[in-house]
């Protein structure tokens, strides 16, 4: 299975954004490995959003999936849940590595 860190897949293709100082990013400030498939991302402005990359067998490609962190109200208790959005484009790609990136370039992008 293919490394998380871009540096030490050999295939890996020509990116404008350095992933340790997260330079080239205009609204991510921070980027946290949650497991070997899964990011969570946050933004300047406040948004949390976890991105999981799934391999689909039978088309061979990675297939990204966003969930943001959100508030909900029940019973008068406040609890912090994951759910699923569709504020971000779908990105696949043949490799982990990749799609992730493709993914967090999504991210950084303005939601209206």
């Amino acid at each position: 299975m293919s490394s998380l860190d871009p540096r030490s897949n050999a295939t890996t293709h020509q990116s404008f954004v350095d992933w340790d100082e997260l330079s080239g990013l205009d609204r991510v400030v921070a980027i946290r490995q949650a497991g070997p498939n899964m990011l969570l991302v946050e933004t300047k402005d406040g948004r949390e959003v976890r991105i999981t990359a799934w391999f689909e067998r039978h088309t061979g490609r990675y297939i990204a999936e966003f969930d943001k962190l959100m508030t909900i109200n029940n019973g008068g208790q406040q609890l912090r849940v994951w759910a699923l959005t569709p504020a971000y484009a779908k990105c696949v790609s043949d490799d982990l590595v990749s799609c992730l990136e493709a993914a967090i370039l999504e991210v950084d992008k303005p939601v209206y």
